[in-house]
């Protein structure tokens, strides 16, 4: 096993609060994780990716320049999916990573995915991770060229002994953005992350992340939105509940690069605290080099109120059950804002 620096704070705070980084030991082992789709829609064009491109090579990856190494060492391959021009792909693709065959910790089940967008189109990605790989990794990059649009939907259901590392990286062109879904619930390690370069006009990033952890499962998030071109737009979300002894780190960071006037970012975290137990670190970030912009940030943590917990217990409703209405009540509303209808309702309807 060999450590790695993850999820790296783009301009460090004080080392003693331990949050700068996320460090992982990774397996020198690293297999290519396979997966499973159902019908792939006919507008989308299936090949072998190629990271070392110069469509993808440079693209900078959420989890780090120590991640890439990582991945780029290993050459395990991978898919990429395209979509040409013009071309609005009305069903979505969903690709299921399931490590229930295969959940040694001695080696990285590494999934390595591109996105190219072309001008005009659209495309709805529906990802989904579950079973116990014991130790797995997702590399994911996106090119989006004009007035592109992806819809891109991660679901993680990993076993308890799982750790899992997501790294996302994208650039996007005029008016081109990228909506973000994640949900993850339980008590696996889980690692993160996207950075998102809005080069051009107008261009965006909408990012929605649902997580509940519990017993001694660990999140670590590093969200990144660099702002380079004129009246980009980046909004994140995040809404969560800790139990047991859960720990978990958001790392939100807006950056307005020097050039883009009249951008607009704002990031929100809402954390509700279920037991004692838990740790939670949050760090909002907004790092500004560019007068003529407008960014804001916020976080709202704590328990629930006495005063809703009288109320549902005067209705007769045992504190026990008000905790887990509570808490699905956050993940339930993250699953419902999934527009692809077979994923929403597979997650609303579990108990």
């Amino acid at each position: 096993m060999n450590n790695i620096s993850t999820n790296k704070l783009p301009a460090p705070t004080w080392t003693w609060l331990n949050v700068n980084e996320h460090k992982v030991a990774v397996p020198e082992n690293v297999i290519k994780a396979e997966s499973s789709s159902e019908d792939i829609p006919e507008e989308v064009k299936v090949g072998k990716v190629d990271f070392s491109s110069i469509c993808l090579g440079d693209i900078e990856l959420g989890a780090g320049e120590e991640f890439r190494k990582y991945s780029h060492v290993a050459k395990t391959g991978g898919n990429s999916y395209t979509v040409s021009s013009g071309v609005k792909v009305a069903e979505p693709l969903r690709i299921t990573y399931d490590y229930s065959e295969n959940e040694s910790a001695e080696e990285c089940k590494l999934s390595r995915v591109a996105v190219v967008l072309g001008d005009e189109s659209e495309l709805t990605l529906v990802i989904t991770y579950k079973g116990n790989p014991g130790f797995a990794a997702s590399d994911i990059r996106i090119k989006a060229a004009k007035n592109a649009k992806l819809t891109l939907v991660e679901v993680f259901q990993l076993d308890d002994a799982s750790t899992f590392i997501g790294s996302i990286g994208g650039r996007y062109l005029d008016k081109s953005g990228l909506k973000l879904i994640q949900l993850t619930t339980g008590s696996a390690k889980i690692g993160l992350a996207c950075s998102a370069d809005l080069d051009g006009y107008k261009s965006w990033l909408d990012i929605d992340t649902g997580y509940l952890v519990d017993k001694d499962g660990t999140l670590d998030i590093n969200y990144v939105a660099r702002h380079r071109g004129k009246l980009t737009d980046s909004k994140i979300g995040v809404s969560g509940v800790l139990r047991d002894r859960a720990e978990k780190t958001f790392r939100g960071t807006i950056d307005f690069i020097k050039g883009c006037k009249d951008a607009t970012g704002d990031e929100r975290e809402d954390v509700l605290l279920m037991n004692e137990g838990v740790h939670n670190n949050t760090v909002p970030l907004i790092l500004c080099a560019e007068e003529d912009v407008e960014g804001a940030h916020g976080a709202s943590i704590g328990k629930i109120s006495d005063e809703i917990l009288f109320y549902l217990q005067a209705r007769g409703i045992p504190e026990d059950e008000i905790n887990e209405l509570m808490a699905k009540s956050r993940i339930d509303a993250v699953a419902g804002r999934i527009p692809d209808e077979v994923t929403r309702n597979m997650l609303l309807s579990e108990d």
